[in-house]
């Protein structure tokens, strides 16, 4: 299949329910129960909040352990310059970053322990957070610490965790951890537990254990259960381990790939809902990854895309199978940013976009087939001869927005938004400055209303439009604002094309 725009992935899905048996069940499939009414008002709610201190949203940017383990391949001065320049201007609040044993400090023996071995890519990531005050969400695979097989954790092995642990936050000093978890998506076949609930709760008490007996467990708090939810047996894992761990679990985490259909009804919306009301009072609970596997989806939409990644992956050997190619179109940049509103709007507190980078992981060893999900390969000139896969891919210029203009702190307001196919609204609010951003997802334009509730007007504002033609760059190639210094009032009309994404801010930076 050729490459297809978002709106021919909309004519494309329209064509087969042509040809379906019953036309009215396939609309229901590609858009839910949502549908267009005539009440056409925004009304952005400051009276009720939703969040009242938002971590904030970020990236998985994991310390590329197969280019200095496997490749010979580690990441020059220039290309650390080219990413912390981007994650400049993207300003994540929040960044998950996972390492296995096996690729640090027990990479020459699964009971040996050298702190130090191949460390050079990690502290350049955690130096760049502590430096950015942006908060980390530590993680270690897992694998050779547990053994589902024989149904046992490895004391001495998990014991070379948290001394490794204490290593970066208290011996170097990395403030910037504030999180930790011990094993990747404990609840799928294929991870370290292979879905062994019992397994995941003994192996991380006995982590919460050994980090009281050293005091680190005043200075990380565990995240947790860290499942990616498909289905209402994942779900049960956070009641569970709210049950088993009561405040040993500091924070609660789960990963999401939701296929694009449910985006244009409630299931989404539903999902997020069930695995928010089994967090205990108090707590609150971040999305650790997420992204879309499209084919996880039944509807047409899904179908079409699934099958459009299948054959780029099969095209090309430099493409490993866990990829998502459509990180190259244009319309993923609205699909995604559409995602993590959703998020922010059903009340969790900070959302992790895997990942940042094509570069730090590939299927095998050999770095020939990376894992296609990143706003860049920044090895792509040296690993793959390739130097125009080292540009920014589209996403980055919507996902950055959603990064930059939602700090840590920041106050999330109620918005009531008409229903309207593929529609998303948010609004939030951080010492006195304000963000409004709007995605449509659909292919209809639609008019607007915006009224802000106790708020006659913002003035300073700037506008920037995520659209398929025509978007405006700076010097860089980073966003750059369509319209500037406007005033917004409320009650003012707003035109939202299709697929778009606009961003209204009178934040000064």
């Amino acid at each position: 299949m050729n490459e297809i725009t978002s709106k021919k992935v909309m004519i494309l899905a329209v064509l087969l329910m042509v040809f379906t048996a019953t036309i009215t069940s396939c609309n229901e499939k590609d858009y839910g129960d949502k549908r267009d009414i005539t009440d056409n008002e925004i009304i952005v709610r400051t009276s009720q909040v939703i969040n009242d201190n938002y971590i904030g949203n970020g990236v998985q940017w994991d310390p590329y352990p197969q280019a200095y383990k496997y490749w010979g391949e580690p990441i020059s001065d220039q290309d650390w310059d080219k990413l912390y320049k981007r994650l400049d201007f993207m300003k994540p609040n929040l960044v998950r970053v996972v390492y296995g044993s096996f690729d640090k400090y027990a990479s020459d023996d699964v009971d040996g322990y050298d702190q130090d071995k191949f460390i050079e890519g990690l502290l350049k990531i955690l130096q760049y957070c502590q430096d950015n005050q942006i908060s980390v969400l530590l993680g270690d695979w897992g694998f050779n610490q547990v053994s589902f097989n024989e149904n046992k954790i490895f004391e001495n092995r998990l014991d070379n965790a948290v001394q490794y642990l204490d290593y970066l936050v208290t011996t170097k000093g990395f403030s910037c951890i504030k999180y930790y978890t011990t094993i990747n998506e404990p609840n799928l076949g294929g991870s370290a537990s292979n879905g062994n609930y019992d397994l995941w709760r003994d192996a991380t008490l006995y982590f919460h254990n050994k980090m009281k007996e050293i005091g680190l467990d005043t200075k990380v708090k565990l995240a947790g259960p860290d499942v990616a939810v498909f289905n209402n047996s994942d779900i049960d894992w956070i009641s569970r381990s709210s049950n088993d761990f009561g405040d040993k679990l500091g924070i609660y985490e789960v990963h999401t790939y939701p296929p694009k259909g449910v985006m244009f009804s409630n299931e989404y919306e539903d999902l997020l809902s069930r695995m928010k009301e089994r967090v205990p009072a108090g707590y609150q609970i971040i999305i650790g990854e997420f992204g879309y596997k499209y084919d996880t989806g039944d509807s047409n939409i899904d179908q079409v895309l699934a099958s459009q990644n299948s054959n780029k992956i099969n095209s090309d050997p430099n493409i490993a199978d866990d990829s998502n190619t459509l990180v190259n179109e244009y319309f993923h940049g609205v699909d995604l940013v559409g995602l993590t509103m959703k998020i922010v709007n059903a009340g969790y507190s900070g959302g992790v976009n895997w990942g940042l980078d094509d570069a730090m992981h590939s299927g095998t060893t050999t770095g020939t087939d990376l894992k296609v999900w990143g706003f860049w390969n920044i090895l792509g000139e040296e690993l793959q001869s390739k130097p125009e896969s080292e540009n920014l891919r589209p996403h980055f210029y919507s996902f950055s927005l959603l990064c930059r203009y939602m700090q840590k702190g920041s106050k999330v307001f109620k918005v009531e938004v008409p229903s309207k196919i593929g529609l998303d609204v948010i609004a939030v609010e951080k010492d006195g400055k304000y963000m409004i951003a709007i995605s449509n997802m659909y292919s209809a334009d639609y008019e607007l209303s915006l009224s802000i509730e106790n708020l006659e007007q913002l003035t300073g504002v700037k506008k920037f439009v995520y659209k398929e033609e025509g978007r405006k760059y700076d010097a860089d190639g980073y966003p750059a604002p369509e319209e500037e210094n406007l005033t917004i009032n409320s009650g003012d009309k707003l035109t939202i094309a299709g697929e778009t994404f606009t961003v209204l801010t009178n934040f000064d930076f």
